[in-house]
């Protein structure tokens, strides 16, 4: 382990850094880093793969993400947010190829540069060419599990003098499926009211994902340099699902049944334009960023859920068909200035300044189907629009002493957001308003106890803003099946998080414990209207963390290395639940352990086996039960430019869901199975030499991450 100190140019504090072999997780001051490609385990995989075995990250089946026991954490990819959320977001980083990323940094507190929006930020940072001439690297990935699935990428670049032209391409395949058995219970102060009803859902689906990034840099002197920078994304999804509800019990449902066919298809877009300025100034230090954006999102969802009522007797009692249109469009607008030099000879500092301007709209369309006979659903159809201007200003300052490091910065942000719910034929246009401005400010300390700055104590402390996204705050309403729903909640707030983080370093092992307290923390809650199962997000009056962790790097033999990665952490939830009576003041600790063995062997030959648990896991209303999986995978390189890699994920099928979430007079338990149990062969092959291209930050950066 050993310490360094960043040029004046990256402008950030000394740094923990791992030696030797190159490691799939090394921490540094604010982040911990996970080296993508270091594990043949996740070769010809995507970058849910290698979340999933990244040291505290949590990814579920709705595409939500926590870090450390902290949810609703934010995807960037290059320091830009990955702009999309829930399916969406997930079918973005699985055509994201393993062969694509270069590191994943996981930062629970992130510096004031950085949006205050979000938990927590999970960085994705893209390979990036820069050398002269012309190369890059083309990988092709197949994997077979129930269904086959195929994944390919491409990364290049050219650059002479005057111009650099580069561009990453991903496409994939995917099909997968969705198996789950559901019990809800329901107990009734009534005993003739109460009855069982049990849920079987197999849903099919299957999606290509096209993303591709294509920038030209335009080098006008040795100081100035202009830049354009577009982005683009489309993702067609179809989904065939298939839903029987059985009623058992003594309620006047007794023993029939209803038989719901789904088909559901999403087609997404997603255009975005950079222009980017980077000036040095001549004779000084000072570097100026100035960044225009502009952000196109559209959505067109459409479904179609027909439903049978059976009698006991097993004749057709009631047949019917709900028909959802749903196109979705979003427009963003931005701008960021930036300017960082060196005061007195030796403060590092960051001043900046950015606006943003979002306008959405969402447009539901229901109708109900009988026969031939389709009649408009005026008490389910209305529009959403919603539009928001964020202006925001930061200063970060760096100072490094002999042993002693400091980063200090505070962030501004100021949000005016307004609603209009309108267009309902059954009942008034509504609006709603949100209004706030706030501080966030972060500090960064570190320590080293020794010369040799083998030893190192750090410090670090951050407040946060969750704001509510634009699905969460969307009204509408979304059908699994007649008994199944899910919608938003106009009257949500955004949640306000403080974060506390202290660590010690001893060579290469690292030990810390955190701490977070979140007031009105976004999450999803449970609850029943007559015979519909609502999910909606809801604000938790307080929720804390406190946890430990450890991670130790050893090598057994010179050709095996081991990493263990172990986290214990208390959630602790309070508040009301809904309008019902309520109270929860529940709280659990869980016990998390990944261990990463990384063999090196002669004439080219590397492999691993990577292990993972979690133990049960407390989320507000429901407990998750425990969970571990094991990977593994060889690889051989070939020559200097082709490398062959075999793997194996899930190798026992131990990735399963089972959950308990608790309402007012019921009980649901959930069992879930997906297809996680893959076999993999991928060939990855390099041109030209592997290099690197100068970063860009863009200025919609806060709030492309919400964009759905």
């Amino acid at each position: 382990m050993k310490a360094a100190v960043d040029s004046a140019k990256t402008k950030q504090l000394k740094t923990v850094v791992v030696t030797g072999q190159k490691n799939f997780v090394e921490r540094q001051l604010d982040k911990i880093v996970v080296n993508a490609n270091a594990l043949a385990s996740t070769a010809g995989g995507n970058a849910i793969d290698v979340l999933n075995l990244a040291p505290g990250v949590l990814v579920d089946e709705n595409g939500s993400v926590s870090l450390s026991g902290r949810e609703n954490v934010i995807i960037y990819i290059d320091d830009k947010p990955a702009r999309l959320t829930g399916t969406d977001l997930l079918n973005y980083l699985r055509s994201l190829s393993v062969s694509m990323i270069d590191q994943i940094e996981l930062m629970p507190n992130p510096s004031s540069r950085y949006s205050a929006d979000g938990t927590a930020i999970i960085n994705i940072k893209l390979k990036k060419l820069k050398s002269h001439g012309f190369n890059g690297s083309a990988t092709a990935g197949a994997s077979q599990g129930r269904y086959f699935r195929w994944n390919n990428s491409l990364v290049f670049n050219y650059r002479n003098n005057k111009l650099n032209l580069f561009s990453n391409v991903g496409y994939s395949a995917y099909k997968g499926y969705f198996s789950s058995h559901r019990q809800r219970v329901y107990t009734y102060p009534d005993n003739s009211l109460s009855y069982t009803l049990q849920q079987n859902v197999h849903e099919v689906h299957h999606d290509q994902s096209f993303n591709y990034n294509l920038g030209i840099d335009y080098f006008v002197s040795s100081n100035t340099t202009v830049g354009v920078l577009y982005n683009g994304l489309s993702v067609p999804y179809y989904e065939t699902g298939n839903y029987n509800n059985q009623f058992n019990g003594n309620s006047d449902k007794s023993d029939s049944f209803v038989n719901s066919i789904s088909h559901y298809n999403t087609n997404t877009h997603r255009n975005s334009l950079n222009l980017n300025l980077q000036h040095f100034l001549p004779g000084h230090r000072g570097e100026i960023n100035v960044n225009l954006d502009y952000l196109q999102y559209a959505n067109q969802a459409n479904q179609h859920l027909e439903s049978d009522v059976h009698h006991p007797d097993d004749t057709l009692a009631t047949q019917t068909a709900l028909i959802t249109g749903s196109p979705y469009t979003a427009r963003i607008y931005g701008a960021k200035v930036n300017y960082t030099d060196t005061l007195f000879g030796s403060v590092q500092w960051e001043p900046g300044v950015q606006t943003i301007y979002s306008e959405r709209n969402n447009t539901s369309n229901y109708f109900n189907q009988s026969g031939a006979d389709i009649i408009p659903d005026l008490l389910l159809s209305n529009k959403f629009r919603y539009r928001e201007h964020i202006n925001a200003a930061y200063v970060n300052l760096q100072k490094n002493f002999h042993r002693f490091s400091v980063q200090a910065g505070v962030r501004m942000e100021s949000t005016a957001g307004n609603a209009l719910q309108y267009d309902m034929a059954t009942k008034p246009d509504t609006s709603f308003s949100l209004h706030y401005t706030n501080l966030f400010p972060t500090l960064y300390l570190m320590y080293q106890l020794d010369s040799s700055g083998k030893n190192a104590l750090g410090f670090s402390a951050g407040r946060r803003i969750e704001r509510p996204g634009y699905s969460d705050l969307n009204p509408s309403s979304f059908y699994f099946d007649r008994n199944t729903t899910n919608t938003g909640n106009s009257l949500l707030q955004p949640a306000f998080s403080n974060n506390l983080e202290l660590s010690y370093t001893h060579n290469r092992f690292i030990a810390g414990i955190n701490y977070s307290r979140t007031k009105g923390m976004i999450t999803r809650g449970f609850k029943q209207v007559g015979d519909a199962f609502i999910s909606m997000p809801v604000n938790v009056d307080l929720y804390t963390t406190i946890g430990t962790s450890i991670n130790w790097t050893f090598n057994i033999t010179r050709w095996w290395t081991v990493n263990i990665n172990q986290e214990f952490i208390n959630r602790h939830y309070k508040g009301a639940i809904f309008n019902e009576g309520l109270y929860a003041n529940t709280n659990l600790t869980t016990f998390y352990l990944k261990t990463y063995n990384q063999f090196k062997f002669n004439n080219g030959w590397s492999g691993d086996i990577t292990t993972t648990y979690r133990g049960k896991l407390l989320l507000w209303q429901s407990t998750n039960r425990a969970t571990g999986q094991v990977y593994g995978g060889v690889q051989k390189k070939l020559n200097e430019k082709a490398t062959l890699s075999l793997s194996g994920s899930d190798l026992f099928h131990t990735s399963k869901t089972r959950r308990l979430t608790k309402i007012r007079y019921a009980e649901v338990y959930y069992y879930l199975e997906t297809d996680t149990q893959r076999l993999t062969i991928s060939f990855n092959y390099r041109f030209g030499k592997a290099v690197n291209r100068r970063e860009r930050k863009t200025g919609i950066e806060t709030e492309a991450g919400r964009v759905n």
